[in-house]
């Protein structure tokens, strides 16, 4: 290649670089087949869905029998009626999403978020549109910006509905496509968005229509025309922001959609329950580079986190971005922000499900509060395996602890370290894709975690009340512990089985410390007994405990580790006491084998106790302070105090002496 010709190719890089950079500004736009930010960076979209909030499904809300938005609503006012349920919509949208939400959402590492709309909620008659709906897309984008976050406006719920079922809140028929009254309600919405909010950077695109399933006698040629109408009337608006098209039969077929007809656009799919092979996506991978425009991931999740961990590492193997379902849903393993079900709102499931009497108006009304009450980010409990799952980039490297595991001390089994399959457990079943015995996904207890390690809840409340089941042969799970004393530990399993010989084995690192001994027959999978494995040194520090099975059979619910040296009465083994002399205060610092009370005593030269201070302290390293005052808050005199620390079983006593 000759320098002229270089220089040629260099000057047009530079003409079109700043050309987009001048079009599209600070926004999110695409380039060939990559979205990039205002400055031409390359941005691989790692973000979450905020799906339930404005499009109600019912198996968020463990509904039997599911239900649309539509159907939803008609059960609560047949329910508690219209005033009533008007009262709970206005604090079940409160609630579901506020600016901690969103902050949260940010800090945990995402850098977007897909905000699914109802088109109700914007227009909720053609030609009209509700302040209150747009005032919802505000707020998100105020607090998104707020903490720098893309936001997606997804039109989940059209006119009539783009598919034939719930999701869409159709009833039976995809009535957008073979009503033009609808798509022109669809256009002109989609115009009343852009109108709005062209000059916002904030807003990383629009995603038109979300999940297409057109009649049996269209295609993508009638889902191309839509998508097409709805951008020419965008664009009088708005020339800044990326559209989102989505294939037919619920963005994953493609086929008669292209070419391209924007130049700034991106094609959505979307991706569930399938294999996590490049070959599931290189259709896709295809149709981008024949089209020369970007792929989104705009929907996957409802799995384990194995499979969703490999979905993400394969899509950015090839600069595809994503977005994940869903961010809250009720009481499951399968959500970053699982909301608790209260008793109440389980005395509406159970009266929906056919199962008992319709409840009183006092009980139904106080269930959907509660229910909606539950929805605020302090009330959910949030699952950090997902999270880490979904976003941390040693998930797949590096096993984390889940929990702080201090020995000696019990470990609750369901509690094994966070990390993908093969890092922190070994397991048959791990995730849901049809092929092979990859069928059942993963957890078959569905109780507390979303890995393949099978979890259920469990009637001994130890710890927690959950216990790990339906083992096979040579699986396995690993914890991080912290060893605060070198010493000989004893090693307790509680376990609870109908048959006797299950075993398990433990090793340390890659070494073998404890061999398998039959675990006892007890009679029931639910009537637990602690049965001594054996004993082994361990050294202090961190380090990995894995225990595998080596017989399947039992359910295990407890490791217990002790130190022999603690069973002979050794509880403080070390302590520091400083600065001394002391000014203002005096720190003592100790380590002790049990958890158990402790009493710190000061007293003077006459041998009278002036201060005294008893607590309960943990396992490990403790801290307490004395700060130069009596009983009753007065600061005493300089001199010399005597510091006594007592664990019941031992005293230490220092002189310390006070200088201020």
């Amino acid at each position: 290649m000759s320098v002229f010709t270089k220089k040629i190719i260099c000057r047009n890089f530079l003409i079109t670089y700043f050309s987009l950079s001048f079009i599209y500004g600070g926004f999110l736009h695409t380039s060939n087949k990559l979205i990039v930010d205002g400055n031409g960076e390359k941005v691989i979209l790692r973000g979450v869905a905020l799906g339930g909030w404005l499009v109600p499904e019912g198996y968020m809300f463990q509904i039997p029998g599911s239900g649309s938005p539509t159907t939803i609503r008609k059960k609560i006012v047949d329910l508690i009626g219209e005033t009533e349920t008007e009262k709970y919509y206005q604090k079940f949208e409160k609630n579901y999403i506020q600016e901690q939400d969103i902050k949260a959402i940010a800090g945990w590492g995402f850098n977007s978020i897909r905000m699914p709309l109802h088109y109700k909620k914007l227009s909720p008659t053609k030609g009209e549109y509700s302040e209150k709906g747009f005032a919802m897309i505000d707020s998100v984008v105020a607090w998104s910006k707020k903490y720098k976050l893309y936001v997606i406006l997804d039109m989940h719920a059209a006119p009539g509905g783009q598919s034939p079922g719930e999701i869409a809140d159709a009833h039976g028929t995809a009535e957008l496509w073979i009503n033009r009254d609808y798509q022109d309600w669809l256009i002109a919405i989609w115009a009343e968005i852009a109108s709005r909010y062209s000059k916002e950077e904030t807003i990383g695109g629009y995603d038109l229509i979300n999940e297409p399933v057109l009649p049996n006698n269209m295609s993508n040629k009638q889902n191309r025309n839509l998508h097409i109408r709805i951008r020419n009337r965008i664009r009088q608006y708005d020339q800044n922001h990326i559209i989102f098209v989505n294939g037919n039969w619920y963005s994953t077929s493609f086929d008669g959609l292209g070419p391209a007809f924007d130049d700034n656009m991106v094609w959505s799919f979307h991706k569930y329950w399938n294999d996590v092979t490049l070959g599931t996506i290189q259709y896709l991978i295809n149709f981008r580079n024949s089209t020369n425009t970007p792929l989104w991931l705009g929907e996957f999740g409802e799995n384990s986190n194995e499979w969703w961990s490999r979905v993400i590492d394969l899509v950015e193997s090839k600069d595809i971005g994503w977005n994940w379902w869903t961010y809250k849903k009720y009481q499951t393993i399968t959500t970053i922000a699982s909301v608790p079900i209260t008793k109440n709102y389980q005395t509406i499931l159970d009266y929906w499900a056919g199962k008992t009497p319709k409840p009183n108006q006092e009980v139904s009304v106080s269930g959907l509060t509660e229910m909606a009450d539950g929805l605020l980010l302090a009330n959910c409990n949030i699952k950090k395996g997902v999270i880490a799952s979904l976003i941390d980039e040693d998930y797949r490297k590096i096993s984390k602890p889940y929990k702080d595991h201090k020995i000696p001390g019990d470990v609750a089994l369901v509690d094994y370290d966070i990390g993908a399959l093969g890092i922190s457990y070994m397991d048959y079943d791990y995730m849901r894709t049809g092929v092979g015995n990859q069928k059942s996904g993963g957890n078959s207890g569905w109780a507390y975690r979303n890995d393949g390690v099978d979890i259920e809840r469990s009637s001994d409340t130890l710890i927690v009340p959950y216990n790990i089941g339906w083992t096979e042969e040579g699986e396995s799970m690993s914890y991080t512990v912290e060893v605060i004393k070198e010493g000989l530990y004893s090693f307790h399993v509680r376990s609870a089985s109908e048959s006797s010989g299950a075993s398990i084995i433990i090793f340390s690192g890659q070494n073998k410390i404890i061999d398998g001994i039959d675990l006892p027959n007890t009679g029931d999978n639910q009537i637990w007994i602690n049965t001594k494995l054996g004993e082994a040194i361990l050294p202090k520090g961190k380090q990995i405990l894995t225990v595998r099975i080596n017989r399947p059979g039992a359910n295990l619910k407890l490791l217990s580790i002790q130190s022999n040296e603690a069973e002979n009465g050794l509880r403080i083994f070390e302590h520091q006491i400083y600065p001394n002399p002391m000014g203002e205060l005096v720190k003592v610092e100790f380590s002790t084998l049990v958890n158990s009370d402790i009493t710190l005593s000061i007293y003077d030269l006459t041998g009278r106790v002036i201060w005294k201070n008893r607590k309960n302290i943990k396992v490990g390293k403790n801290e307490l302070y004395w700060f130069g005052k009596n009983m009753n808050g007065d600061r005493v005199s300089n001199g010399v105090y005597f510091l006594t620390l007592n664990d019941g079983n031992k005293l230490i006593q220092e002189k310390i002496t006070l200088v201020r």
